[in-house]
């Protein structure tokens, strides 16, 4: 079984309901670069995975990882089904108030925070560098969305988020 590292937390969705995985980004090839071995491992994990696009093209890249893009102009109402962890690109986190208020808001529910990007505000804000190790598997797939997206494929064994909880030592996600 593929362990993401995640805490478990209380759940509004109920026991036997799987972790919710939120990640915001601007487009598909940002996506894809930067967390699709982690979206592939944590579909493949048996996690509830949504992607929100600032920009949605073509997403049969994110198809290929095993989720659909959602418009990110559509809204983030998460009141019934709030997120266990959140990914999110940087650069959407710095120009929109909207994520913003997300991002606060998961951590302020003890849920899991993380991104991509050199563009975050505060190094106290998100403090801690994460790894996640994918699997051979995502690595594969990875390859596959890459092209896809139209992105020069290069996948390495390691996916590196910026975090605002504490790990573990060697603790990856």
């Amino acid at each position: 079984m593929h362990d993401t590292g995640a805490r478990q937390l209380p759940s509004s969705r109920g026991r036997p309901t799987p972790p919710k995985l939120v990640v915001v980004a601007v487009d598909v090839a940002d996506t894809v670069s930067a967390a699709g071995g982690f979206i592939f491992d944590s579909v493949r994990a048996g996690w509830t995975v949504e992607v929100y696009l600032e920009t949605i093209g073509d997403d049969r890249a994110l198809r290929i990882l095993g989720v659909a893009a959602c418009a990110l102009a559509a809204g983030l109402d998460f009141e019934s089904e709030w997120p266990d962890t959140l990914y999110v690109a940087a650069a959407l986190h710095e120009r929109n108030g909207a994520v913003r208020r997300i991002a606060d808001a998961t951590r302020r529910r003890g849920g899991d925070l993380a991104g991509w990007g050199d563009e975050w505000p505060t190094p106290a804000e998100i403090d801690t560098t994460i790894e996640h190790r994918l699997s051979s598997a995502a690595q594969a797939f990875k390859v596959y969305a890459m092209k896809a997206a139209g992105v020069t494929p290069q996948v390495s064994p390691t996916e590196p988020f910026r975090s605002g909880q504490r790990r573990r030592a060697g603790q990856s996600r």
